[in-house]
């Protein structure tokens, strides 16, 4: 069984650049290194543990398949032991 925030990625951007770069540009439309298409939202948790944290959801045909806190960030699994490792790296790569 995978622990939250197991593994590590090397990305050249904070959580919080991510964050605001989505904010800019709104939902932003990205694609993983293995060809998985997906929009990253940037949100404002409304339940749970993480109350009113800011987050990154991970959206693909219109459902949530994974979110990443900043506790999350630069990890292979978020606090869920969800994949987030392969959503990050694509996101960050966008970055500008």
């Amino acid at each position: 069984m995978f622990e939250p925030h197991e593994g590590t990625l090397q990305l050249k951007h904070e959580f919080q650049k991510a964050y605001n770069w989505l904010e800019k540009y709104r939902s932003s439309g990205l694609i993983t290194k293995s060809g998985t298409s997906f929009i990253a939202k940037a949100n404002i948790t409304q339940k749970g543990p993480h109350t009113g944290e800011k987050v990154i959801r991970f959206m693909q045909d219109n459902k949530e398949y994974a979110r990443a806190y900043e506790c999350c960030w630069g990890r292979y699994y978020n606090c869920n032991r969800t994949r987030i490792g392969m959503y990050c790296t694509a996101l960050d790569s966008a970055i500008v």
